[in-house]
């Protein structure tokens, strides 16, 4: 049997974990190289947001390879939908969330994918509880650990 793919909206937090190599970092790497299918969407406006935290941690030249390397990798599909931008801002209207989280949670939108943020936050924690999104959300704290083989 063959399994099902499953797709992912992934936040900045996640793509800077991975970036950075942390442990959850490289867990979610292993998993887009894994048998199982996986298929990661995130949004150049993400990707501004991981270059300048990275910048500021790292050094503008090693962030600015970094966020190249992972766009030539083929690793994530970065969604340009025209109604990206406007989804995004239809959710910050609504919602008390920063915007890269608007982002996460459009692109999950438009792609029909889940929305994967790293950790879980206050802001989101209180919105879910609010009123729920229109949109599968998981945090990869609370994803169930890789079977081992």
């Amino acid at each position: 049997m063959k399994p099902s793919t499953r797709s992912y909206s992934l936040d900045s937090g996640v793509l800077i974990e991975m970036l950075l190599d942390t442990p959850i970092g490289h867990a979610i790497s292993e998993s887009l190289l894994s048998d199982s299918p996986i298929i990661a969407y995130s949004s150049h406006f993400n990707l501004t947001e991981v270059e300048y935290i990275l910048c500021r941690r790292l050094g503008r030249e090693l962030a600015r390879s970094k966020v190249d390397n992972l766009v030539r990798s083929n690793y994530i599909i970065l969604t340009d939908a025209e109604s990206l931008c406007a989804t995004a801002a239809e959710i910050k209207c609504e919602r008390a969330l920063a915007l890269g989280d608007c982002y996460t949670l459009a692109n999950a939108k438009v792609t029909g994918s889940t929305a994967l943020f790293a950790f879980r936050e206050e802001d989101l924690d209180r919105e879910i509880k609010r009123k729920p999104f229109d949109v599968d959300v998981e945090f990869v704290e609370g994803l169930p650990p890789k079977p081992a083989r």
